[in-house]
């Protein structure tokens, strides 16, 4: 079950060794060359994509004791999500633009992310996996910060994954479909060459060739022997009719949506 945090901010921030899960080997050694961003709101099927990537190619990833092992709750340089509103609502937060605009040298923010991260790291590939929710907005700033980055965009139907997503944001269907156009407004435009764009529709219809389609596997090594999936993970099922129906056929026309051939 996913979980969705909102404990009060601290002025220590939650990076300690005593994160680390017990199962796990860590490998804080790995020489990391490179990074692989996936971007997407939460509930779009990020954390069920990272673990197919994963599994499927050589890449070294985080994992700890915080919700779906996210980056973003394991660095001190910039804030959570969960500190400009969380769930269904940070892409509208000026502060949050405000406080990225001020991390401007991208040195040493890589220096600090790294030093967070790095105690975290699984694996010896010199190619580091990371999604958190907020990279979708964060595209052209991690690009600063990571030379060489690729990112991976992953999108599911607004109105899913606003039904999905308004128990924890208890704001409106409307509310929520307007900041899923907030955030990928803000992904468009600072896309580039060294973005791809899955949809969630055409990944669990078949994830192999989305991938392939997306054209992010050609910069990946595949595993001679792929891992085995985390059971919850495992099953890629196409939910969001539930979802989409709890919208009672509201049409909402077009936005950041139409460009990725959502029809809503």
């Amino acid at each position: 079950m996913f979980r969705f945090w909102r404990k009060k901010s601290t002025n220590r921030p939650r990076t300690g060794l005593d994160l680390r899960l017990p199962d796990v080997t860590y490998s804080p050694d790995t020489h990391i060359t490179r990074h692989l961003f996936v971007c997407g709101l939460h509930r779009s099927g990020t954390t069920m994509l990272e673990r197919y990537l994963h599994a499927n190619y050589a890449l070294s990833v985080l994992r700890a004791d915080v919700q779906q092992s996210e980056g973003q709750f394991l660095q001190d340089v910039y804030p959570a999500a969960l500190e400009f509103g969380g769930v269904g609502r940070f892409a509208f937060s000026a502060p949050m633009r405000a406080a990225m605009g001020a991390l401007d040298d991208p040195v040493t923010c890589n220096t600090r992310i790294m030093e967070g991260w790095r105690r975290f790291l699984v694996g010896d590939a010199p190619m580091l996996l990371e999604k958190s929710p907020p990279n979708i907005t964060k595209i052209a700033w991690l690009r600063r910060v990571f030379p060489g980055a690729i990112f991976l965009i992953f999108v599911r139907d607004p109105r899913a994954v606003a039904g999905a997503t308004q128990k924890w944001s208890q704001t409106s269907l409307e509310e929520l479909v307007m900041h899923w156009n907030a955030a990928h407004s803000i992904a468009l435009d600072e896309m580039g060459e060294d973005c791809h764009v899955i949809r969630y529709e055409d990944f669990c219809v078949d994830p192999a060739n989305a991938v392939a389609r997306s054209g992010v596997a050609e910069h990946l090594d595949p595993r001679a022997n792929p891992i085995e999936i985390e059971a919850r993970f495992d099953r890629f099922e196409d939910r969001n009719a539930d979802y989409i129906a709890r919208h009672n056929g509201t049409r909402y026309g077009r936005g950041a949506w139409t460009a990725f051939g959502y029809d809503i």
